[in-house]
């Protein structure tokens, strides 16, 4: 997957028009347990990785995200 189609996947699963590799997910509004758990989906159906609940939560920014891929 690449860096744009990962970013459009992410804005999908926040309910977002857009995000960058800048984006503090958590800082959105209406951040909730349940896109949590939809980009943890998202990152070990389409990435194939799979991210305990302790390292999520180090993560800050989309582009993290990425990076765990």
């Amino acid at each position: 997957m690449t860096r744009e189609d990962f970013l459009k996947r992410v804005a999908e699963v926040l309910e977002v028009e857009s995000v960058t590799d800048d984006t503090r997910f958590r800082e959105l509004d209406g951040w909730c347990s349940l896109q949590a758990f939809g980009l943890l989906v998202m990152l070990e159906n389409e990435l194939g990785v799979r991210m305990d609940i302790e390292a999520f939560q180090k993560v800050e920014t989309v582009g993290e995200l990425y990076g765990q891929g």
